[in-house]
């Protein structure tokens, strides 16, 4: 299918989305690969627009999105793919979409959220998101220091799942988290002491929070929290001092 070719003031500006900068600017992010753009339409994205690399895209599933957004697909040559996609290995098609407008006042409307504080690793990130949309998990919520849900990493490694969950960013956790407790929300923290997860009865509204991978939760969110869930090791004696924030959560999740 013929395109229109993309501008180069466009094709610099969907460049700029590789960093927050051009994201907060443009209130945009990047899909890339046709099976995240996929997931995009059918959760209804608010697609701005999609790029082609000419020859690169066959099959029925892109034809189909290609004949979807015809009026919004352009064309472009593998080098200018390769300016705009934030992989080494160019994806043959990438979209723009809206970052979704923020709703933290519904946030104490959900039964369990997630909260993010100080995750600093995007794909850790995303893996998180995915892994809460898999567990049914309503909101994730992310705190100063935690990287950007729509960071190109982040996005790819959700897999789909930001499309599945409220994501929200709050500017002080302690603030957000004592508004929870005054309105009866359990808060607990994942830690290396506490209660063991699988003694762990959380009650309908709660909260979990995943710490930094470096230092875990800070000490402002241990003061509001109603307590620690832990994951304790097969054996007394090993080398491995902790677990990575997103397996840890995954596994806490999964008892949820």
């Amino acid at each position: 299918m013929k395109h229109a070719p993309a501008s180069e003031r466009r094709i610099k500006q969907v460049a700029s989305l590789s960093r927050k900068k051009g994201r907060d600017q443009l209130n945009s992010f990047l899909i890339e690969g046709i099976r995240s753009l996929h997931s995009a339409t059918v959760a209804g994205a608010d697609i701005v627009d999609i790029f082609v690399e000419e020859g690169a895209m066959t099959g029925y599933r892109s034809e189909k999105l290609e004949e979807s957004f015809v009026d919004r697909t352009f064309s472009v040559s593998a080098r200018d793919m390769n300016k705009m996609a934030d992989t080494t290995t160019s994806p043959g098609i990438l979209a723009v979409a809206k970052i979704p407008d923020p709703k933290t006042d519904c946030i104490l409307c959900y039964p369990k959220v997630l909260v993010l504080d100080g995750v600093q690793d995007p794909g850790n990130v995303g893996t998180l998101v995915r892994t809460a949309a898999w567990f049914g998990v309503d909101s994730v919520v992310a705190g100063p220091g935690t990287a950007d849900f729509y960071a190109p990493k982040t996005v790819r490694s959700a897999m789909g799942g930001i499309w599945d969950l409220q994501l929200e960013r709050v500017e002080t956790l302690g603030g957000f988290l004592e508004t929870c407790r005054r309105n009866d929300v359990d808060i607990r923290y994942a830690d290396m002491q506490g209660t063991p997860v699988q003694d762990w009865e959380a009650p309908e509204n709660s909260i979990l929070i995943i710490g930094s991978e470096a230092h875990g939760v800070s000490e402002e969110v241990r003061s509001k929290a109603d307590g620690a869930v832990s994951i304790a090791p097969a054996g007394s004696e090993t080398a491995v001092e902790s677990l990575n924030a997103a397996i840890a959560g995954g596994i806490i999740m999964s008892h949820w």
